[in-house]
């Protein structure tokens, strides 16, 4: 009796991984955004930026510690990890440098690759 109360004690108390279809994090948008050149008096321009903006929401109970986006234009994937305290049911907003995608790119999605909790377990896609 009190082996199995010791081991039920260990598993409970150190992190697990799941693997479940539904990740624990949606996307709400995803975008490149493109600040073009502007061109100055004398011939002078100020560059022109690239960003990407991603909105996400935590759905699960737990508090997220950081969440790891793919991010594809459909011939290239980059990773971001975006590190911090989630909250459940709370929409956030940042904006990254822009991944390094082809020079017409058109579509570019986001998924979630991976989430660490607060708890130090975590979840990762299938």
């Amino acid at each position: 009796m009190f082996i199995e109360s010791l081991l039920l004690s260990a598993a409970l108390s150190s992190p697990q991984t799941a693997y479940t279809a539904t990740a624990p994090v949606s996307v709400a948008s995803c975008a490149l955004n493109f600040t073009p050149n502007i061109p100055q008096p004398f011939g002078a321009s100020t560059p022109g930026t690239e960003s990407l903006s991603i909105s996400f929401v935590n759905q699960d109970s737990k508090s997220i510690s950081s969440v790891a986006f793919n991010v594809s234009d459909g011939n290239t994937t980059s990773r971001i990890v975006d590190k911090g305290t989630f909250s459940n049911g709370v929409q956030i907003n940042h904006e990254y440098a822009a991944p390094q995608f082809g020079a017409d790119v058109s579509d570019v999605t986001c998924s979630i690759q991976s989430v660490a909790f607060a708890d130090g377990s975590t979840w990762q896609a299938q």
